[in-house]
């Protein structure tokens, strides 16, 4: 079994570039899926593409508390599974070495790791390097190979800016800042193909002690009246009114359709969802991901329950009783709306 480790800050990318990687290589693989809270959203897209197989992990961060736990998995799976290759889409507050230093230590004849690859965001860049610096710079300056995401939707100068920023701070990188629709074939194909190179993992950074620099929100049973409140809401997330949260994403029903939100850092999208199946668990959904994330009002405005008691006068009591799976500390058919807030 083959490890290919796909890094990125929130909101980057990763689980859109795995389903091109599965689109356009056709190979047999399982996708081991990090994320913050219980409510693992990107998982459930990753599901649906006919190619993979999706392990899901949602207690801890793999490269810090949940090391353990992600070294018996990724054994459980060797041995169970068996694929040609696996997928490993860290939370996007990974350290990337670290996540590298825990395949280490599983890594044997039958296990081997490829040359791992980070997406970086061609548009969210500055803010995020600039206030999650460590992270960012974790990620950037170990990886071989760096692909600049969202090209297409840069600013002028933005992913040329990116891309001279990370050549400085990794010269020994491949830089591939072209959409994805003009990669060829070859490209995603030899992702699943080349080794890390021996010389270059001993050269990577030591992996840095695990700081709670984030947390989390996840809350089941989300609903909001109208598709007029949802953009209203996702206009005060990006503001700031719920704290300062840089990821969120959710599955929620407003009023007679059923909507996914995508928030990355100071920008916003709509896009049309099918209901979930009757009988699907979780259903709707939403997880909120920053360094200060204002739960009382989220729940206030997202769980009917707690909406009918705050307007009652029974705030306190219908809190300790809403829809939220547990908050954490750590170190779609068409586009409806795509907003950006400065």
């Amino acid at each position: 079994m083959r490890v290919l480790v796909v890094s990125g800050f929130l909101g980057a990318g990763k689980t859109t570039f795995i389903q091109e990687l599965a689109r356009r290589t056709g190979r047999d693989f399982v996708v081991y899926e990090n994320e913050y809270g219980q409510a693992d959203i990107d998982a459930q897209v990753l599901s649906q593409t006919d190619e993979l197989s999706v392990w899901e992990s949602t207690e801890n961060c793999i490269c810090c508390s949940g090391k353990q736990d992600f070294a018996a998995s990724v054994l459980t799976i060797a041995n169970t599974l068996d694929p040609e290759y696996l997928v490993v889409e860290p939370t996007g507050v990974a350290r990337l070495s670290s996540v590298l230093e825990n395949v280490d230590q599983v890594s044997y004849e039958r296990i081997s790791l490829l040359a791992p690859l980070v997406i970086v965001d061609a548009v969210a860049w500055e803010r995020q390097r600039e206030r999650f610096s460590d992270i960012y710079l974790d990620q950037v300056a170990t990886a071989p190979v760096v692909v600049l995401s969202k090209v297409q939707h840069a600013g002028p100068g933005q992913a040329a800016a990116a891309r001279a920023w990370v050549a400085e701070r990794n010269p020994a990188a491949r830089i591939v800042d072209v959409p994805y629709g003009q990669l060829p074939d070859e490209f995603f194909s030899a992702l699943l193909e080349h080794d890390l190179d021996p010389d270059r993992a001993a050269a990577r950074p030591d992996a840095a002690p695990a700081e709670d620099e984030f947390e989390s929100l996840s809350l089941a049973g989300v609903s909001l009246p109208t598709e007029n409140h949802l953009l209203w809401f996702l206009d005060a997330l990006v503001a700031g009114v719920f704290g300062e949260v840089v990821r969120a994403k959710g599955l929620l029903p407003c009023g007679g359709q059923w909507l996914r939100f995508d928030v990355v850092d100071r920008a916003w999208s709509v896009t049309g969802a099918e209901p979930p199946a009757e009988g699907e668990k979780d259903g709707a959904l939403a997880v909120f991901i920053g360094p200060e994330v204002r739960r009382p009002w989220l729940r206030e405005t997202l769980l009917p329950l707690v909406r009918d008691a705050v307007a009652a006068g029974h705030a306190e009591a219908a809190l300790d009783d809403a829809g939220d799976y547990h908050g954490e500390h750590h170190g779609g058919h068409h586009d409806h709306h795509h907003h950006h807030h400065e």
